[in-house]
């Protein structure tokens, strides 16, 4: 007979009554021998079961927990050693792969001769493809780090920008052929989403140019080790050249990943393993905090994974360093537990999922990644730990087989062969029915009272 263990995530809550009072629900028992002894439970006739809005065939998709690092909120000095004295927190949170942001040398992000000329600003700016950023730490703290995560279990992968280079990277002095050029024969920048006057454009016509980024992008796999590469605004460059750049990169370390913050799908033909998915933050925006049927939600998670073909997979998040330039995600997911909710809920999709270092804090102010700043990471213990029993739950979900979404009261259910997951979007709190495959059934009940963006996860 197959043993069942069961989990619930129980969160406090704020009633929806108003009173304003802390609402602890139940939390199931782990015990698989409590409760119904280990029997199923046949339920009554006439009892309602939780709708049913999607159900997806099973896939061999690949699922990972990625954990972003903004290196400029550990302090002025020593950022790489802080992070790895953060390395058990961070695995904590269920991380399989741990991202840096650039760690390179950091050129001036102004036009030459224009007022303002800063020494540093955007981490995006590189001046030495080959060097790291001296405020963050040494070659050999940077050693210690990926060595220190991959002992523990993760992944370590870098942020790469083939698209651009700072104004005072030395391939300006050495190879000015390298970049695009106006027509009065000065160095361009960017125009093609915006102008960034802050960084100057390459030119991927220049055959000697690919083998110089190629060079550079082996150099950290050979001197490090790293695991994979996160690519800065990576349909920007040409697709020949991510196509012979990845081939090589997999050759030289197979299983390496590589992420493009791309939502073009033409990113998996150029041999990108995971590319971001903007358009599910949009969308769970509209479904937490809402009463409604969350039926147009899964219409549309539907129609996003058919573009993805597996084993490969889209990255979602609720916030990134970009996005938490404009607000906090507790203003984007109308609270700080709505943000959780919406990320509980991202996670347990088909997909993989992306925290930035900060959102498990609760901080609640934007965050411009030009500035260096301090975060303290011990701000809010509880809602730390609220993340990382989340998130540790949700790294045991089996998702091998079939996925079926239901709703019931403003719940939303998602639900594998050995795992279910209920997250209470509404913002209300409510008595929610469970869906009928599961009901009575492993310990999971016919109904739970749920609380505001409450949340429980069994894996059967």
């Amino acid at each position: 007979m197959r043993k069942t263990l069961y989990l619930a995530v129980s969160l406090l809550v704020l009633a929806a009554c108003g009173c304003g009072k802390p609402q602890t629900l139940p939390v199931i028992p782990t015990d698989p021998n409590s409760g119904s002894g280990g029997k199923e439970v046949i339920p009554e006739p006439g009892i309602t079961y939780a709708t049913e809005v999607l159900t997806l065939p099973a896939t061999a998709r690949d699922h990972y927990q990625i954990y972003q690092v903004n290196l400029k909120m550990y302090g002025n000095s020593g950022a790489f050693g802080k992070v790895q004295g953060r390395l058990d927190d961070i695995k904590a949170l269920g991380t399989d792969i741990l991202y840096l942001m650039p760690v390179y040398d950091e050129g001036k992000d102004v036009l030459p001769g224009m007022p303002g000329n800063r020494p540093f600003g955007s981490p995006y700016c590189i001046r030495n493809y080959k060097a790291v950023n001296g405020l963050y730490g040494t070659l050999d703290e940077l050693k210690a780090l990926v060595k220190a995560a991959q002992g523990k279990g993760m992944k370590v992968m870098f942020d790469w920008v083939a698209n651009h280079t700072s104004w005072d990277n030395v391939w300006l002095t050495e190879h000015p052929e390298w970049y695009e050029h106006k027509a009065d024969g000065s160095i361009a920048w960017p125009t093609k989403d915006g102008e960034w006057k802050d960084v100057a454009q390459l030119d991927f016509g220049k055959k000697e140019l690919w083998a110089a980024m190629e060079d550079a992008l082996e150099y950290w796999v050979n001197e490090v080790g790293i695991d994979g590469y996160r690519c800065d605004y990576a349909h920007g460059v040409r697709d020949d050249f991510w196509k012979e750049a990845i081939g090589r990169l997999k050759a030289l370390k197979p299983g390496f990943i590589m992420l493009a913050e791309s939502d073009f799908t033409r990113m998996f033909d150029d041999g990108f393993d995971i590319i971001f998915d903007r358009k599910m933050k949009s969308e769970m925006r509209k479904l937490i905090g809402s009463t409604g049927s969350s039926k147009s939600f899964f219409n549309w998670y539907k129609s996003d994974q058919d573009a993805a073909p597996a084993p490969k997979t889209k990255l979602f998040f609720v916030t990134n360093h970009d996005d938490a330039t404009e607000a906090a995600p507790a203003a984007q997911f109308k609270s700080t537990e709505g943000a959780l909710a919406a990320y509980v809920l991202m996670a347990a999709l088909d997909g993989s999922s992306m925290l930035y270092g900060s959102q498990e804090t609760g901080y609640n102010k934007t965050i411009n990644f030009f500035n260096t700043m301090t975060m303290d990471w011990t701000a809010n213990a509880a809602l730390t730990e609220k993340y990382q029993k989340a998130l540790q739950a949700l790294s045991k979900v089996d998702r091998s087989g079939a996925m079926v979404a239901s709703e019931s009261e403003g719940v939303v259910y998602v639900a594998y062969p050995n795992a279910l997951v209920g997250v209470n979007v509404s913002g209300k709190a409510c008595k929610a029915s469970l869906p009928k495959a599961n009901a009575g059934k492993g310990g999971v009940p016919t109904s739970q009272d749920f609380g505001a963006y409450e949340f429980m996860i069994w894996n059967l």
